[in-house]
């Protein structure tokens, strides 16, 4: 915990730097800072979710394996068939280009809303009516997430309807 806690404090302070750096000469454009804010961001993340759950679960200490067993070699099944779901694959894809069509007259708010509820809602193994609201709120929470990371945070220009105006003085 103590080396993800060290962790955590380089890329704060890298990130501090990275926000730092000039902006772009195009408007628009994120500038040089972008991609390092990007990998900070998602560094911060993830050792914040580690201290979380370090702090909260109890170590489970598991005795180790037999040496004279390749426990990986029995697990993999190196003859099954791979499959590949062409239908799905050629949804998600169609799904993905029709984004992308709607993202402007949609706006962000909307089109990404829209598409990741159409992806979570039929993958959700419950009910209907449950199904739909935790899609909905996973949308929701998802196009939260982007707007906080792109458009506040790093300062990509998007094609917004209403978030700017309910959320403009945050």
């Amino acid at each position: 915990m103590v080396s993800v806690f060290a962790m955590l404090v380089g890329a704060a302070y890298l990130y501090w730097e990275a926000t730092q750096l000039p902006a772009s000469i195009l408007k628009g454009y994120p500038g040089d800072g972008f991609f390092p804010r990007i990998a900070l961001a998602v560094i911060l993340v993830c050792g914040i979710a580690t201290l979380i759950r370090e702090a909260v679960s109890k170590q489970l200490v598991t005795p180790p394996a037999p040496e004279h067993t390749d426990i990986d070699a029995a697990d993999d099944d190196k003859d099954a068939p791979i499959n590949l779901d062409a239908v799905e694959a050629f949804l998600i894809v169609a799904l993905s280009l029709l984004y992308m069509l709607l993202l402007k007259p949609l706006g962000l708010e909307i089109a990404t809303s829209l598409f990741m509820f159409v992806l979570l809602f039929p993958r959700l193994p419950m009910r209907w009516p449950k199904a739909a609201l935790i899609a909905a709120l996973g949308a929701v929470a998802t196009t939260l997430v982007v707007y906080s990371a792109f458009v506040l945070g790093l300062k990509v220009a998007l094609p917004l309807k209403f978030l700017p105006q309910y959320l403009s003085g945050y």
